[in-house]
């Protein structure tokens, strides 16, 4: 089974350098919906293995970094990239859309 990689401000530009569509969760430790999420990024991540890389980034103590690099201001937010730019941003979870968005965006990608 492949997992998402944990992925930080010193490791994104790496990974997003080394996979040319990528997803990247951005998620706290205390945030109920992204816990709820998690089930499906690493089933995604999964299913779509050596098409599309999924990282996870944890924000917790972040959020100034976080904000101001990635503009991030709320978890969770993913952050849907194609040849290192960002094409594609979800805030929030819903788990009766953003399983079927996200997946219609990186089959439009892959």
């Amino acid at each position: 089974m492949t997992l998402p990689v944990k992925v930080d401000e010193d490791k994104l530009d790496k990974f997003l350098g080394e996979n040319p569509v990528a997803v990247i969760d951005f998620w706290g430790t205390t945030c109920m919906p992204c816990k709820a999420m998690a089930p499906l990024i690493d089933q995604l991540a999964d299913e779509y293995s050596g098409r599309c890389a999924f990282g996870k980034f944890k924000v917790d103590g972040k959020w100034k970094l976080v904000g101001r690099r990635y503009n991030v201001l709320s978890v969770p937010t993913l952050l849907v990239y194609k040849d290192r730019k960002n094409v594609k941003r979800f805030t929030g979870y819903s788990p009766t859309s953003t399983p079927s968005k996200l997946r219609e965006t990186i089959e439009e990608l892959v």
